[in-house]
């Protein structure tokens, strides 16, 4: 378990890219959700994890929320180094759970026992204290709109198919499976609440807690099948969230409070969409029965753009330049104690902040609103929760953090930089009216075939 773990980013899209990429925010191609144009995609130049993996011999495959490149662009991921890949391209329309169609090797698989799911009665869910989805006396789901609600197809379920279907396909070649699970991301809608049914709850919280125990129930078979297919002990498992707290955001409180049953931010401040400390430090596990000691836990500071050269280390490639550092050492336990891997963590920009630079740099955490705003400083040995500024009393870290912030950051040409005038800013806005990224909106309309979706895209 590593303590001190990190996202690349602070929101979904530009996490997934870091990782894939391993790049930090100042450098990485996706650096917020939206662009001034729209969801980015990654380009061709891009070399992603998954193609120093295939180079290596591995069998590759995405199951789940891709987010990096809609339908039509150059940045799906079988035009990014995976042998198979099925889920949502596009990361809004991956907040429905009974979705029209699923992307599978850049072809739309229809699902028509899915015609008719309301999923603007699941985003009013998010947003009402009582809850709109419909479950039977047993706790199942009742889909509104779906016709023969028996048939409905809940997407992490074939993902999940597919998944198993992957690891027995490759079972006698290394695999590299990349998942990005939808769970728990909201609207939450859970296929059945049973075990929580009797608990003195609003629907939400059931729907939150069967949402993880599903997350759960779906990392155990993949372990399981492993075990059995004899491949358990060779076998890296990495888990990790792709960003800080979020749950405020599918129970209609206000941003970054706790939640008053789970009880489950912890000390950190604020949260997802925010560079604070807490809005991108996530739990991060690493088993590997083989290598690693059961029970065994780090202090070294990581990132999950680090997967990106760790990953290549152990399949025998080199890798492109990165932001990254292996960490293969600390999971041999062969890590030098009291030694860092990083001089620094970098990230910038984000939906409610678009203009902050933060810093990791040994024990502490610097970060300010835009160029010219003031560095904050915070000691994360005494004050997790970043409350007492030290900025006055430590100008050589305020130094120290200017430097980074400098040396880390390269200008994005459609994202927002920490140094854009308002002209620039305006003239960006001006040219992705008519420079922008065509993409399947959210999910008002939904398309039935291949043909439906490029005359979206048309």
């Amino acid at each position: 378990f590593f303590h001190q773990a990190y996202a690349g980013s602070q929101e979904c899209a530009p996490s997934r890219a870091s990782l894939l990429t391993g790049m930090h925010m100042g450098h990485c191609r996706i650096r917020c959700n939206r662009s001034y144009r729209g969801q980015e995609h990654l380009e061709d130049e891009d070399v992603t994890i998954a193609e120093m993996m295939k180079q290596a011999g591995y069998a590759t495959g995405m199951f789940g929320k891709w987010g990096v490149g809609t339908p039509g662009t150059s940045g799906t991921p079988d035009k990014q180094g995976f042998d198979y890949s099925i889920g949502y391209y596009d990361q809004l329309r991956a907040h429905g759970f009974f979705p029209n169609y699923l992307m599978e090797n850049g072809e739309v698989i229809p699902l028509p026992e899915n015609y008719g799911f309301d999923m603007r009665n699941s985003y009013r869910h998010s947003g009402s204290p009582a809850g709109l989805h419909t479950y039977d006396e047993s706790g199942k789901i009742v889909p509104k709109g779906v016709k023969d609600p028996a048939r409905a197809i809940y997407s992490q379920h074939l993902i999940q198919e597919k998944a198993l279907e992957f690891i027995i396909q490759h079972k006698d070649e290394p695999i590299f499976l990349y998942y990005p699970t939808q769970l728990p991301h909201g609207p939450l809608i859970a296929p059945d609440i049973s075990r929580f049914l009797d608990k003195p709850w609003d629907m939400k919280h059931k729907e939150w807690a069967s949402m993880v125990e599903l997350l759960d129930t779906h990392v155990g078979q993949i372990v399981k099948l492993l075990e059995e297919l004899g491949l358990r002990e060779n076998t890296l498992i990495l888990f990790a969230s792709d960003n800080g707290y979020a749950h405020w955001g599918y129970n209609g409180r206000e941003r970054y409070l706790d939640d008053p049953i789970f009880d489950n931010k912890g000390p950190w401040d604020k949260g997802k969409f925010i560079a604070t400390d807490g809005g991108s430090r996530v739990p991060f596990f690493a088993n590997w029965p083989g290598v690693i000691q059961p029970g065994t836990e780090s202090d070294v500071i990581v990132a999950l753009y680090d997967i990106f050269p760790t990953a290549c280390e152990i399949a025998g490639v080199s890798p492109p330049e990165t932001d990254g550092e292996s960490f293969l050492r600390i999971l041999k336990g062969e890590f030098p104690p009291g030694k860092q891997l990083h001089e620094y963590l970098y990230w910038e920009n984000g939906t409610h902040n678009r203009d902050m630079q933060s810093a990791r740099f040994r024990n502490w955490f610097a970060c300010r609103e835009g160029v010219g705003a003031p560095v904050k400083i915070f000691d994360l040995s005494g004050d997790i929760s970043c409350s007492v500024d030290l900025a006055e009393s430590r100008p050589e870290i305020v130094k120290e953090a200017l430097s980074i912030f400098e040396v880390a950051h390269t200008p994005s040409i459609w994202y927002s930089n920490p140094e854009d005038t308002e002209e620039e800013r305006a003239i960006k806005t001006l040219k992705a009216k008519t420079d922008f990224i065509k993409i399947t909106r959210p999910n008002s309309r939904q398309p039935r075939s291949m043909k439906e979706l490029k005359e979206m895209l048309e």
